[in-house]
């Protein structure tokens, strides 16, 4: 007997998505992972980030009162996250055209190419989600919060801002340096590596990557020191934050090798990550990491959380979903018309107070 399958509804679309192939993105997957904890059944979400700890346990003399540990350096916030949605239409005239890759005496029926472009159509939403979460991530790391343009329709939008220091008391995620040109020695490169590692190490914190832009990487590579030293190491990092002698999951993301600088053992990755993006008219690839930058941080630095999505049915019925992403669908029947809707509530978050470590303008 067979069992008839509604593929519009939005939990069959919510099933589609989970059957998809995760796309691969270096910054989310390496600093921003997303944990149980992570997505919320709520409006808002809570974003809690703490000093890091460096302090020692105190020597005491026997029988003496222990001295308590106090609870500070911490804070909590309740946020609402960014909301991304995009849609793609199926209309009734596409159900029977031939498709893509279909064959040109195929018997497909409406119903089978329904679903397959149903498929189709949420993969490729999720390419384009991942690509702006991508983008959230990274401008997070280097601006230890971010600035977005929100749409309200094609024309039209207004901006948004996050900041995730106080700007009375200065930002500890960026580092001031001289530019490196004519006359700087790898001595002098190791110098400023080495400050922006203290500067984690001082507060508790980790250093253990260094990301670096494909101009700070051209010019390490004509340092005859750090060429010998990258020439004894190959590698790639993965997604689960190790790093594996195989090729790059990541399109523009290569693993220069272990460098250790004046004692710090660094992950040097060059990240030459592209989105396109649409300025003045025409399409231009624009790097999610500036070429000429480079930053200093650990896997896991930070975390990805979802708020839930609210949806209506048709009868009025309220419907409250959690998930990383949620598709919907709108019927126009005059138009004889269905858009498919995917939407997310994203809100990337450090784990600490500044756990990266940011220098911009390394290179001209």
């Amino acid at each position: 007997m067979s069992v008839l399958v509604n593929i519009l509804d939005t939990y069959y679309m919510a099933g589609l998505w989970e059957g998809l192939s995760p796309v691969p993105t270096f910054f989310r997957d390496r600093y921003f992972p997303t944990g149980a904890g992570d997505i919320y059944a709520a409006d808002k979400v809570l974003v809690e980030y703490k000093d890091g700890d460096n302090d020692m346990a105190p020597f005491m003399v026997m029988g003496a009162d222990p001295i308590n540990v106090k609870r500070e350096g911490y804070e909590i916030h309740d946020y609402s996250p960014t909301y991304v949605s995009q849609s793609r239409d199926l209309t009734a005239d596409q159900l029977k055209q031939r498709g893509f890759g279909e064959a040109i005496l195929s018997k497909s029926t409406e119903e089978e190419r329904a679903a397959k472009l149903v498929s189709e159509d949420l993969a490729l939403l999720e390419r384009r989600f991942s690509r702006t979460e991508e983008y959230l991530c990274s401008q997070v790391m280097i601006n230890n919060g971010f600035t977005i343009q929100e749409h309200l329709d094609e024309t039209h939008t207004r901006t948004a801002e996050l900041k995730y220091y106080d700007p009375l008391k200065g930002n500890d995620g960026v580092y001031t340096i001289t530019q490196w040109g004519v006359g700087t020695t790898f001595a002098d490169v190791c110098a400023d590596i080495e400050a922006m590692c203290d500067a984690l190490s001082e507060r508790g914190l980790p250093a253990v990557d260094l990301v670096i832009g494909r101009k700070v990487r051209d010019f390490l590579l004509s340092m005859s020191d750090f060429r010998d030293l990258v020439n004894k190491q190959s590698g790639i990092i993965v997604a689960e934050g190790g790093i594996r002698q195989t090729l790059s999951q990541y399109q523009g993301v290569t693993f220069l090798g272990t460098i250790n600088f004046n004692g710090y053992d660094l992950n040097v990755i060059v990240s030459n990550e592209q989105y396109s993006a649409v300025s003045g008219g025409s399409v231009v690839r624009t790097n999610y990491f500036p070429a000429t930058s480079m930053m200093v941080t650990a896997p896991a630095a930070g975390h990805l959380m979802y708020a839930h999505i609210v949806h209506m049915d048709e009868a009025g019925e309220i419907d409250t979903i959690t998930g990383k992403r949620v598709p919907d669908l709108f019927v126009d029947r005059k138009k004889k018309k269905r858009e498919i809707i995917l939407e997310s509530r994203p809100l990337a978050a450090p784990q600490n107070y500044s756990p990266w470590i940011y220098a911009a303008g390394v290179v001209a």
